[in-house]
């Protein structure tokens, strides 16, 4: 065996039972002059006095200190990823799948969600870095979570400004709009950051079915952190009677802006077991006891 595949093997984990991957690399030389010389000593027939015992004696190596080293996980999935085409020992987003409010799943945005807004969190898969026929950057990436992947593109304008962002591992919330171009669907980024699970927990929710007294919208308020600027979330159910649930939504946009300020809103909709999450990239408005209240009365 020979170090490039001596390494391999390590870096893929076949070796974990051994000792971890930081060391094990920084100890390759080591190992395969160990075991070498081994192989040496065998072949040349020398005998030492454990051979005196025949095969019920183990002949002892000799001992390899270990270096007490280790690699971070994103560096050991990397490896993975680059040698075996698969990630072996948990995707880059598990450690986050579990602190996404139910929102856009990638695997979720298809043909039918053209034309709409929509805030998915993900793991940057894959970039390519291009130029307009007027020599102008922009980015075509690819998000992935655990349910699936999207391909997402950034033109100029917003690629210019967060350039920094759009690099292989980075895990980040992406608002933008559903495309469908040559029946290949993508998302135009609006908006990105690094997503930070944290953030989420301070949002204040307001959870109703249309025409139906919210679900815990009072505990909402009771609890929400105070923050410079929130993102009010609003989950409500379609019905079979599309009259009334675009009356219920023309009252609601009114309502939000009879409160101007700069918390973001964001429409959950459930519809036949499918959850959507709509950003309403134009409203913004001021997460305030009085606005609540407005809300119950609209949908209560």
């Amino acid at each position: 065996m020979n170090k490039r595949v001596m390494e391999s093997l390590i870096k893929v984990g076949a070796l974990d039972s051994l000792g971890n991957r930081g060391a094990l690399l920084q100890s390759v030389d080591r190992i395969l002059s160990l075991a070498q010389r081994e192989q040496r000593l065998r072949e040349s027939g020398q005998s030492t006095m454990f051979d005196l015992w025949g095969e019920a004696m183990p002949v002892p190596l000799s001992s390899l200190e270990l270096e007490a080293t280790d690699i971070p996980t994103r560096e050991k999935l990397a490896w993975e990823k680059e040698l075996m085409g698969v990630y072996l020992s948990e995707h880059p987003f598990s450690p986050f799948a579990n602190k996404i409010d139910s929102g856009t799943l990638c695997g979720q945005i298809d043909a039918e969600l053209a034309g709409q807004t929509v805030s998915v969190a993900g793991m940057v898969a894959s970039v390519r870095y291009l130029f307009t026929k007027d020599g102008r950057p922009f980015a075509s990436a690819v998000l992935e979570d655990l349910d699936g992947r999207v391909e997402v593109m950034v033109w100029t304008k917003v690629y210019e400004n967060t350039r920094d962002l759009w690099q292989e591992g980075n895990i980040l919330l992406v608002e933008g709009k559903v495309r469908l171009r040559d029946d290949r669907v993508q998302l135009n980024c609006d908006r990105v950051r690094h997503y930070q699970p944290e953030a989420a927990e301070v949002e204040a929710v307001v959870t109703a079915e249309a025409g139906e007294a919210p679900v815990g919208a009072e505990e909402a308020v009771a609890n929400t952190a105070p923050t410079e600027s929130r993102r009010l979330v609003i989950s409500i159910s379609q019905t079979s009677d599309e009259a009334r649930d675009i009356t219920c939504l023309d009252r609601l946009l009114d309502i939000l802006r009879d409160f101007p300020g700069q918390d973001e809103v964001s429409l959950r909709v459930t519809s036949e077991e499918k959850v959507i999450n709509l950003k309403l990239s134009d409203i913004y408005t001021n997460y305030c006891p009085e606005l609540h209240q407005r809300l119950v009365e609209l949908v209560g």
